[in-house]
């Protein structure tokens, strides 16, 4: 195989130029390149690598279509750790099934091989777009609305992401000349710890990317939701001021330096912030994840809340201000997975994924037309060439009673191709409608737990104010936007009967009343992420058993029509090889 040093397409040996832009191919040195996997990914594109694995533009073999296939490096497929966190990101993501995160379609293994099957993303990494220039806050806050959504489904999935970085990232344009259309697809949950499932190293503090972990990863404090609201914050500080929270070099320092010291406020890198958007980054990288959004969700509201109060004219980035250093231009920083470790011609189809079994039967049958046309030949011949005519017909014979077994073959492979495909968009249509209801639940109690946080926050500073004559400052776990500007406007209470005293009564029966609509909107939610993982379950056994099937069926066609081939190819080099009189035949396909 050789390849384009410039577009990396793939080419056949005998090619000397890539026909796109002219560009002299290079041999491939890789070995992947141009290999099938599971008998229906031909790999014909490179498209970027990591520490773990590597990833694949793919084409089905039998529909067309186009994937992203990543394969987990082989020294590291023999290693059962590094095998089993390779295949739990498919299990992670098909727990969520969102717009907003990368669709894993297929998993599996293949002569050796662990793979991921992705949708293919025709887009550009927000790593890439920040190198370009930094982004205007109410771009980046839309950004951040949209990840937050995501991380809100995988969070209530029980799946905390843990590698947030402007790598796994992904940005799309559903209009080219709106910013505001813009669609973000996270990727790569290949360190996401699952809920339920068992740790694979004794250090999960130190998964992640330095500069993006969240305090807490580092102090061995156990995590939550909250940590990846930290890493989307750390990410939309970088995309409006083009550089990191935290000044740090290297692995070490950046890791460290949340812990010993505050992050640098936005405002002392550049102008033209909302104060209330200043505050929200820096709420969220707060180094106690109390002090931050209980859940994404309520990121999710903030910075909505935010866009719609002061992005209405900010369509360019803040200017930087003069003692601020300048945005340098990064290369993708590897994640830290764990410090202490280390073809044959296939059958042609239709458009709508359909083998053609009438055009497979029509072109072998032209072919057998064909060789029987040189056999006809070779008999008016006589003599050797009449007895090379016999050895023909044998051979015709034998390809002729292998059309009709593969065209049965092509049209088993099609049933249970169609039959992959159903069940794929059936699953996807199920775990789609279901996550749509979860979210609305989801969001519905992210609000009542706001309002129950307000409530328990005005509660307890009112009991204090009543207990010590005054209002004192609220402690960080009743810290709230809301309830400090309310507090702050509160007079003075004195005395243990105070007429007041009332309303702690009041906000003690309103609190009954949120904690049971937040306990029934948590009742729901645990029935129908029941629902879901049943009926996930159901679907990845029917989907790995009808997978199954199209594998070996596939095979078994590919050995067919490889044997029709060379049937056919041989007897058509004795022909030739008689009239030529060559002593052994040529061995190519002529049809």
């Amino acid at each position: 195989m050789k390849i384009c040093p410039r577009c990396t397409d793939l080419f056949g040996d005998d090619a000397a130029f890539c026909p796109h832009d002219g560009t002299t191919l290079e041999k491939s040195k890789d070995r992947f390149l141009g290999r099938t996997i599971a008998a229906r990914y031909r790999l014909i594109r490179r498209l970027g690598s990591g520490g773990m694995s590597v990833v694949y533009l793919a084409r089905h073999e039998l529909i067309s279509r186009l994937s992203a296939i990543k394969i987990l490096r082989p020294e590291l497929s023999l290693i059962a750790e590094h095998r089993e966190r390779f295949l739990r990101e498919a299990r992670a993501v098909n727990r969520i099934n969102h717009e907003n995160i990368v669709e894993i379609t297929d998993v599996g293994e293949s002569d050796g091989i662990a793979y991921l099957v992705m949708e293919f993303i025709e887009g550009e990494s927000l790593l890439e777009h920040i190198q370009r220039g930094r982004l205007a806050w109410p771009r980046a806050a839309r950004i951040g609305m949209q990840v937050a959504s995501a991380l809100a489904r995988a969070h209530q999935m029980g799946v905390i992401h843990r590698d947030l970085k402007p790598e796994n990232l992904l940005l799309l344009k559903r209009d080219a000349n709106d910013t505001e259309s813009e669609h973000v697809k996270l990727t790569d949950f290949g360190i996401a710890k699952v809920a339920g499932e068992a740790s694979l190293t004794l250090n999960e503090q130190l998964f992640g990317t330095p500069g993006y972990i969240a305090p807490e990863y580092v102090g061995g404090i156990g995590i939550d939701g909250r940590s990846d609201i930290y890493s989307l914050a750390v990410v939309i500080y970088e995309m409006v001021t083009g550089v990191l929270p935290f000044d740090g070099k290297g692995q070490s320092e950046l890791l460290l330096k949340p812990l010993t010291s505050a992050p640098i406020p936005p405002s002392q890198r550049i102008q033209g912030l909302p104060p209330d958007f200043e505050s929200l980054l820096l709420r969220c990288l707060a180094r106690d994840p109390a002090e931050r959004p209980h859940d994404a969700f309520a990121m999710h509201d903030a910075l909505q809340d935010i866009v719609r109060r002061f992005g209405g004219g900010a369509s360019i980035a803040p200017p930087l201000l003069s003692a601020s250093p300048p945005p340098v231009a990064r290369e993708p920083l590897e994640t830290i997975i764990d410090r202490k470790s280390a073809a044959s011609a296939g059958p042609e189809t239709t458009n709508d994924g359909r083998i053609k079994t009438h055009e497979m039967s029509s072109r072998w049958s032209t072919a057998l037309a064909n060789l029987e046309l040189h056999i006809t030949e070779a008999r008016q011949l006589g003599g050797a060439h009449a007895r090379a005519a016999s050895r023909a017909a044998e051979l015709a014979l034998v390809a002729g009673e292998m059309v009709p077994r593969v065209e049965r073959a092509a049209k088993v492979v099609g049933a249970l191709q169609s039959k992959v495909d159903l069940l794929e968009a059936e699953g996807r249509e199920f775990r789609t409608n279901l996550g749509h209801a979860i979210d609305v639940l989801v969001h519905d109690r992210s609000r009542a737990r706001a309002h129950l946080d307000e409530l328990r926050a005005r509660r307890n500073a009112l009991e204090r104010a009543i207990a010590g004559g005054g209002v004192p400052e609220p402690s960080p776990s009743d810290r709230s936007l809301a309830s400090q500007k309310e507090t702050a406007l509160m007079p003075p209470i004195v005395g243990a009967h105070d007429p007041r005293a009332w309303e702690v009564e009041a906000l003690i029966a309103e609190e009954k009343r949120a904690a049971t609509v937040d306990m029934d909107l948590a009742f729901q939610l645990d029935a129908l992420q029941r629902q879901l993982d049943k009926r996930n379950e159901t679907f990845e056994r029917e989907l790995v058993q009808a997978t199954g099937q199209l594998e070996g069926s596939l095979s078994a066609l590919r050995r067919l029509t490889s044997e029709i081939v060379r049937t056919i190819d041989d007897g058509i080099g004795i022909l030739q090889a008689s009239l030529s009189g060559a002593s052994s035949p040529p061995h190519a396909l002529r049809s």
